[in-house]
């Protein structure tokens, strides 16, 4: 008989729609049910810009679901991305007792709840609260207080902030398509609570999440969220100069990335790129193709690695760079951020050893998992949960809004 909750989470994005259903066991364990996707509309920037065209793609992308898991679905879990995002420092005390005492649960969600009071826009919304450390009666750099004697509590924290406009408008569009928004959470988080092991978050590591319209990346060590951000290039910006570059529609500029994409020259046979101005249809070659993309992808990476604030330094890393994402899947990838980085990188789509994983196909489902694992309340990660009102809330409701499929 099943131990775990089965929970429903959809990824929202910029080329295609993901959801999946999972089932959820104590400690984060998790196993893919079931699992579809649908070619997104009227999804722009992380925000519905079509609501018709948007929910009716979202219903089609979540029948498709029901039938792969066997499942009658109310509602599901979504991820919240685009340049809405913010991210804020906040800093709370709280006092414990006098005399001293052992640090209890609640007195750090009374010190996180009071880092949420920090005024923010009016039109923005705390999407989830990230502490850094935590300082017991003047004591600083704490990784986790509980237990610890003190009549003192102090915490520095991220908040991620994002457009209540935004977030409102997705579920509008969820409602629209008949089904009841249930929680959400910053996609790039997401994705790190799914590919970021323990010991990675631990030892440091930069994850990058290379998108279609933008690349996300979310910076962890010793166990704490050290930043997040993004960069507005994706792998839509590889089609189009591939497109460009061969002189071929969009649609087959992303089948030749998807199937024969390279990013770095060197590892293919060299051509003279004399072609790209001259011929009028250039021939497809893997040095050509190598020699359109190289220069965007590294310019991404670039960007990303410039976009890192100086609470985020290289040294931190000691795992290195995790990169992951649909950009992030031709050929010499991992090269070319070894290069710009400086750090050794691994290419990571889905947990080692998933169970059902054979049901993903092909594309990035590293968020919708996050979601799910998020969905089954059972993650132990502090440093990269959605905050308690907006989103673990709705998603720990999440297990109850479906029904097995009557034959």
């Amino acid at each position: 008989m099943s131990q775990g909750s089965l929970i429903v989470a959809c990824d929202f994005g910029t080329t295609m729609f993901r959801a999946l259903v999972a089932e959820v066991f104590p400690g984060g364990k998790l196993e893919v049910v079931g699992a579809a996707s649908e070619p997104a509309e009227g999804f722009q920037d992380g925000d519905f810009v079509d609501l018709r065209a948007g929910s009716e793609a979202v219903q089609r992308c979540l029948r498709r679901l029901e039938a792969a898991a066997e499942l009658e679905i109310d509602a599901c879990s979504f991820n919240v991305s685009g340049p809405h995002l913010r991210l804020v420092s906040a800093r709370s005390q709280v006092q414990v007792a006098t005399p001293p005492r052992p640090i209890r649960d609640a007195d750090i969600a009374r010190v996180l709840e009071k880092a949420r009071s920090l005024k923010i826009p009016f039109d923005h919304q705390i999407l989830a609260v990230n502490p850094l450390g935590y300082t017991v009666d003047k004591v600083a750099g704490i990784v986790d207080p509980r237990g610890r004697i003190g009549t003192q509590l102090e915490v520095d924290a991220h908040l991620i902030t994002g457009s209540r406009s935004v977030v409102r408008n997705i579920e509008t569009a969820i409602r629209q398509a008949g089904y009841a928004p249930a929680g959400q959470a910053v996609d790039v988080l997401a994705a790190a609570a799914s590919l970021v092991t323990p010991e990675e978050k631990i030892a440091g590591v930069l994850l990058v999440d290379v998108g279609g319209q933008a690349t996300n990346w979310a910076a962890l060590s010793n166990g704490r969220l050290l930043g997040v951000g993004s960069v507005p290039w994706g792998g839509m910006h590889l089609t189009r100069d591939l497109a460009h570059g061969l002189r071929v529609e969009q649609a087959v500029a992303e089948r030749i990335k998807c199937e024969r994409g390279v990013v770095m020259r060197s590892l293919v046979p060299p051509v003279a790129l004399d072609t790209l101005f001259e011929d009028e249809h250039p021939e497809e070659t893997p040095g050509l193709v190598a020699a359109i993309l190289e220069p965007r992808f590294e310019e991404i990476l670039s960007l990303v690695k410039a976009n890192l604030s100086p609470d985020c330094p290289l040294s931190d890393f000691g795992e290195g760079v995790l990169l992951t994402g649909g950009g992030a899947r031709c050929r010499g990838s991992r090269e070319v951020c070894e290069e710009v980085f400086g750090l050794k990188t691994r290419v990571r789509h889905v947990p080692a050893g998933l169970p059902g994983a054979e049901r993903l196909h092909d594309g990035q489902w590293a968020t919708a998992l996050g979601l799910a694992m998020w969905g089954g309340a059972r993650s132990d990660d502090s440093a990269a949960l959605p905050d308690e009102e907006d989103g673990e809330g709705g998603l720990r409701r999440l297990g109850r809004l479906f029904r097995r499929r009557r034959g």
